[in-house]
């Protein structure tokens, strides 16, 4: 397939709370291409939400409003990535390809001073566009997978439930008889018994790390461990609550009809948990899993049997009957889509989720949302079109103005944080940034780089929204931290899975990438944007990515574990993620504070910053070269309050 042509128009500007642009992509093919689409920054790299159309002359074309800025994007065409060969400017994709660059509204030379620019601050008298929830400023975020972190109610284990002590890589007596290997494909479905209970018990753990707000991987009635192919989006997980009555409950409702759903004895568990994290002064957003759900889904079991008769038809996208095929997530079977129509999902389903929303957001329905979830991590958001989000941010906010949304967005997300769709995201650009800075070796950026990279990145979201980003390094989608710097000079999230890249070393790190990690995690605690822990980083545990990143977390109280060599809590580690997250938590200038580069040296590999509140004034110092730091002080007396290798802290007097 040859592309012929291929440009860029920029047409008329909009007055906006940001100068708007309207950029009119074109691209013409030969005559047999059947779709054409464009991906970029400005829509999160979706391969659906900017489709392009074919005019009479073989040029397809689409029509994009954006704010005035830099943007990367690449055309997608009948599911071929391909830069623009018609611009001459281009950036590496990090994949051994390149991204095309758009330069909508600014120069070449005002997009570079922009990157540079690096005087940010959360203007109070200033009115966004986007107004973010306060609280999540202050936020320290820790992520849980529940069935991995603490059991708290055996009683209720599921049969053939994994040893909590157990050997990671050694098969349980019912996974031998399986006559399946590690990888295919028992370890995928092993359940640890991990519960409410569990994690009620441990909210002073999470309190003494400094942590105020807990965000949970997906919560609902599953078959898996991780929860992410629903059965019920209407009842929490009954090894989770213990309740062990979904199916009783199930075979009294109709899943489309709200007035027939109850609370069952999991979902009042996982109420009281909320109940009793609310009385401690946490936040708890839950995981929205509304693009596919699993085939146990009564509705979907439902389509299954009666096929068209169904009264769930049109719920999901099916292609044929004989044989039965549909529409599913990323080709996996076992995860059917919701179906897209128009500008979202069809209206039955839309009616559903609604519904769905609001039970856990307003459990007892009286107009008091303080019983319910304080907000929503939204799973793979942009596989469905915007028009779906902003009908359903109304409703969010309409039940609670203080509810936060935080949406899966790997890329740039400029395009999702104006106001009308999401909080903030997951920031997997800070995380990709600090890694390459501290973490590699052959790819490394310098200081100047890293600093740039995040000014850029600051620069295209709004104030509110960059003090409310999620601030990651890892998560359950990724290898653990300390494995990902023990494996450096990968692009982010890939060759990172022992299991189908044998030159991944799934080892314990050696100490180095420990003190790496510490170094981060100041990095995360005292920059612009709220922390965000993956469960058991803090403790040390490691891992490449799924299903080894997913190990159940490691205790002091149920130590020695079967390779007590290799599993136990590094007390030291604990103590050092103790220390600096309580460093954010009490001084006001790292959560609130301005931000300024002071200082990017790289012939020392030095990044030294400013954070400033109307109280105080902190300046930060960082270098993964680990060598003494040694710079001129700005004007001042300054105390040294925290120190690691690495980096330090000091509070102006």
């Amino acid at each position: 397939m040859k592309i012929i042509i291929a440009c860029i128009m920029y047409l008329a500007s909009l007055a906006s709370a940001f100068d708007m642009e309207v950029a009119v992509f074109r691209l013409r093919t030969n005559h047999n291409v059947q779709t054409v689409t464009v991906a970029g920054e400005f829509n999160g790299w979706s391969t659906t939400a900017s489709q392009m159309h074919r005019g009479a002359d073989g040029t397809w074309t689409v029509d994009l409003e954006l704010p005035h800025g830099r943007y990367l994007y690449k055309f997608v065409v009948d599911g071929v990535w391909q830069a623009d060969p018609e611009n001459e400017l281009v950036e590496a994709d990090g994949y051994g390809g390149e991204n095309s660059v758009l330069l909508l509204g600014v120069t070449s030379e005002e997009a570079e001073e922009l990157a540079k620019h690096d005087d940010y601050a959360l203007d109070t008298e200033t009115s966004y566009s986007i107004q973010t929830p306060d609280w999540t400023k202050d936020a320290i975020w820790y992520q849980v997978m529940v069935d991995r972190f603490r059991d708290g109610t055996p009683e209720s284990n599921p049969a053939n439930f994994r040893r909590w002590r157990s050997e990671w890589y050694t098969p349980s007596e019912h996974e031998k008889n399986t006559g399946q290997s590690f990888y295919e494909y028992f370890v995928f479905s092993r359940l640890y018994g991990g519960d409410f209970k569990g994690l009620t018990e441990k909210l002073d753990y999470l309190k003494e790390l400094g942590v105020n707000a807990i965000y949970l991987n997906p919560v609902f009635q599953a078959e898996s461990h991780h929860k992410y192919n629903a059965t019920s989006f209407v009842h929490i997980d009954e090894h989770y609550g213990g309740g062990l009555d979904y199916k009783e409950t199930e075979a009294k409702e109709v899943v489309s009809d709200p007035s027939t759903w109850v609370f069952n004895d999991s979902d009042k568990a996982f109420l009281e948990f909320l109940c009793e994290a609310k009385l401690r002064g946490f936040k708890v957003i839950i995981d929205a899993v509304f693009n596919h759900v699993g085939t146990r889904h009564p509705a979907f079991q439902d389509v299954k049997k009666n096929m068209g008769d169904s009264p769930y038809y049109n719920w999901f996208d099916v292609h044929s009957f004989e044989p039965f095929e549909y529409a599913c997530w990323a080709g996996f079977g076992e995860l059917p889509s919701f179906r897209k129509v128009g500008d979202g999902l069809h209206p039955e389903v839309e009616e559903h989720l609604f519904a769905v929303t609001k039970r856990w957001m307003d459990p007892n329905g009286d107009g008091d949302p303080s019983d319910g979830i304080d907000g929503w991590r939204l799973d793979v958001p942009n596989e469905i079109a915007p028009g779906f989000w902003r009908r359903w941010r109304e409703l969010v906010k309409s039940i609670n103005p203080d509810a936060y949304i935080s949406g899966e967005i790997w890329s740039n997300a400029s395009s999702w944080l104006t106001g009308d769709t999401f909080d903030a995201v997951m920031n997997y650009q800070f995380a990709q940034s600090a890694l390459r800075w501290v973490g590699d070796n052959k790819r490394k950026i310098t200081a100047t780089e890293c600093a740039a990279n995040l000014a850029r990145l600051r620069n295209s979201y709004a104030p509110e929204a960059t003090y409310s980003l999620q601030n990651l390094l890892d998560s359950h989608d990724t290898d653990r931290l300390v494995s990902k710097l023990y494996n450096p000079d990968r692009a982010y999230d890939s060759g990172n899975r022992e299991q189908q890249d044998s030159s991944y070393d799934g080892s314990k790190p050696p100490e180095l990438m420990y003190q790496r990690a510490k170094l981060l995690a100041l990095l995360q605690a005292t920059y612009v944007g709220a922390p965000m822990v993956y469960y058991g980083d803090e403790a040390g545990m490691w891992g490449s990515d799924d299903p080894n990143n997913r190990k159940p977390m490691l205790w002091k109280d149920m130590e020695p574990y079967e390779a007590p060599e290799t599993n136990y809590v590094d007390e030291e580690h604990l103590a050092y993620y103790k220390r600096v997250f309580n460093l954010r938590k009490n001084h006001e200038a790292l959560r609130r504070g301005s931000f300024k580069t002071y200082l990017a040296d790289d012939e020392k590999d030095v990044w030294v910053f400013i954070r400033e509140s109307d109280k105080e004034t902190i300046l930060v110092a960082l270098t993964p070269s680990f060598k003494p730091l040694n710079f001129t002080f700005p004007e001042g007396e300054w105390e040294s309050i925290f120190e690691t290798s690495g980096g330090r802290v000091w509070l102006k007097k």
